[in-house]
């Protein structure tokens, strides 16, 4: 009898944790189709701030996104081809994250794209590696970083040109040992654009690409594909790839059975309050579905054509990066409110050191004159120059009359 006691005690407690562990879904908040989908090949995990991120299972050692799979030229920019069962959701919408507790985690968004990387290239090789949750796109700017964020060489994934497009593409990647030399030297290139109603992932160019390679990439299309029940079989052919592209409604919608959130054992590293994706990037003011663009944006500077985005220059120059959070730019249009800020080669009126600096080009015992003279202001020396200017038109109108009374 005790021992049956102490069996359905122990029961009692396993199924207590179990609740605890896990937590139970409701799809109000969204991404219900996500939820369902992904599933089967990973696990749902509620992290601080109660944002839920998705991990997948069953992955190999070192393994990372946008590793098995290969690039493909489309209308829309490059397009990640991934031969990963989940790839056609965790490619093209949503940002990656690599946690050193929980590895990489993905966070859901609402928008598609051919491929959310960030890319690295110099003469003879190419890399390119997943955005984080801090990237978010506008049409008026590309991508904009709401934390300031640099990517490990660790998660880039470099080859060579002439492998960039290989469908086996995996197999050429560059060892860790080799990977920080060419992060090294090469560039770094985001280059997101808009155009007919969809995010352009134009890249590195393909031109640039052909001539470094040496093969002819030809220009596809991308299908747009609603249902998943059409991506069975060939996703792509000569002409076309089939993408699952999705409106926002759809991807809420979702049944969410048999669908668990596993409640985090530990803090995650992912700052939640930076995520610039998602419900979460919407409360933060980041762009949305129906308004994708920026609240402070300008409407009547949307750039429409792909081709005129602005390129994106080096991580370490953008010019955000060091601004505090409450930054606000001054308006050179109000005269009353905007205060002129110094320039650099401003020279200060009334700072006396710059008047009795000494010049690099004098002499040696010139210069120490100059450090030994008086410190004089600018208008002290500028009153001083009146008088000289006065005695010198003196003289010469009176001739040498002064000389005979100063004898």
């Amino acid at each position: 009898m005790k021992k049956i006691i102490i069996a359905s005690f122990i029961l009692v407690i396993g199924l207590s944790t179990q609740m605890k562990a896990d937590v139970g879904f409701s799809f109000e908040g969204g991404f219900g189709f996500f939820y369902s989908s992904l599933a089967p090949y990973g696990t749902w995990i509620q992290i601080n701030g109660g944002v839920n991120v998705w991990h997948p299972d069953n992955v190999g050692y070192g393994w990372s996104p946008y590793h098995y799979g290969h690039w493909i030229w489309t209308n829309d920019g490059w397009y990640w081809d991934s031969n990963e069962p989940f790839g056609n959701i965790v490619y093209h919408y949503g940002r990656w994250y690599y946690d050193d507790y929980y590895g990489w985690i993905w966070v859901p968004d609402y928008q598609w794209a051919p491929a959310w990387v960030e890319w690295r290239y110099d003469n003879d090789y190419i890399g390119w590696a997943p955005l984080p949750p801090y990237a978010s796109f506008s049409i008026d700017f590309g991508i904009r970083f709401t934390s300031s964020y640099y990517t490990p060489y660790q998660y880039y994934s470099f080859v060579s040109y002439r492998y960039m497009c290989n469908p086996h593409v995996y197999n050429y990647y560059l060892d860790n040992n080799i990977k920080y030399r060419v992060y090294s030297s090469t560039k770094y290139r985001t280059n997101y654009g808009y155009s007919n109603g969809r995010v352009v992932n134009r890249g590195v160019d393909v031109d640039y690409i052909r001539q470094r390679s040496g093969d002819r990439i030809i220009e596809r299309r991308v299908e747009g594909i609603s249902n998943p029940r059409n991506l069975a079989g060939v996703r792509s052919s000569s002409n076309t790839v089939r993408a699952l592209i999705l409106p926002k409604d759809q991807i809420d919608r979702g049944t969410g059975r048999n669908v668990r959130i596993q409640k985090a054992s530990r803090a995650a590293s992912l700052d939640v309050s930076r995520i610039a994706v998602g419900n979460r990037g919407e409360r933060n003011g980041g762009p949305t579905v129906e308004n994708p663009y920026y609240l402070n944006a300008n409407p009547n500077s949307r750039i429409n054509d792909w081709n005129n985005s602005r390129p994106q220059g080096n991580i370490n120059s953008r010019p955000n990066n060091n601004r505090p959070n409450n930054y606000v730019a001054p308006n050179r249009n109000d005269r009353n409110n905007y205060i002129r800020q110094p320039i650099q080669n401003d020279r200060p009126r009334n700072n006396q050191s710059n008047y009795n600096s000494p010049n690099r080009n004098e002499p040696r015992a010139q210069q120490q004159i100059r450090r030994e003279a008086p410190q004089r202001s600018a208008p002290q020396i500028q009153r001083s120059n009146e008088n000289r200017n006065k005695g010198n038109a003196g003289n010469v109108n009176r001739g040498n009359s002064d000389n005979r009374r100063h004898r």
